[in-house]
């Protein structure tokens, strides 16, 4: 399988030209594949920065309970191992997402990790909430999930 950009291409070109604006949008929508997968890259670290500062000040606070034993561990050797950890974590995922940047799959899967991130970081602005909720209320975590929407 031939991971070339423009490799298929040429093939789409009729001699008369009548399809020029089609095969010229292709061939930039694909040319641009690479840009999109930094981009993508990018968008990954950064919420993964996100998710490592509210772990980290979730964890200080005391409101945070890691269930990741490896994160688990690195909180027991400290903030640094924490950072450091999750650091790696990212380079090493990011490397073969970099790589093969040119490919679809990799385009499609990095969208895929980014949706994940965001999703994740959406559910961190829910639990900052409830916690800001049962802090200034001064309500337990229990009341807060006994509620039933009807009011019940």
């Amino acid at each position: 399988m031939n991971l070339a950009p423009s490799a298929s291409i040429p093939s789409l070109v009729e001699s008369s030209g009548r399809h020029a604006w089609y095969t010229g949008l292709v061939r930039w929508f694909v040319e641009a594949r690479s840009h999109r997968v930094l981009c993508l890259v990018g968008g990954i670290w950064l919420l993964n920065a996100f998710d490592l500062i509210l772990t980290v000040l979730a964890h200080q606070q005391g409101v945070l309970q890691e269930d990741n034993p490896i994160a688990r561990y690195m909180f027991g050797l400290g903030i640094p191992s924490v950072i450091l950890f999750k650091i790696g974590l990212v380079s090493i995922g990011s490397y073969p997402l970099l790589r093969f940047r040119t490919a679809r799959i990799t385009e499609m899967g990095s969208l895929v990790i980014l949706l994940a991130y965001a999703y994740l970081a959406v559910h961190w602005s829910e639990c900052y909430e409830l916690y800001t909720l049962a802090s200034v209320a001064d309500v337990q975590l229990a009341e807060l999930t006994s509620i039933s929407p009807t009011g019940d």
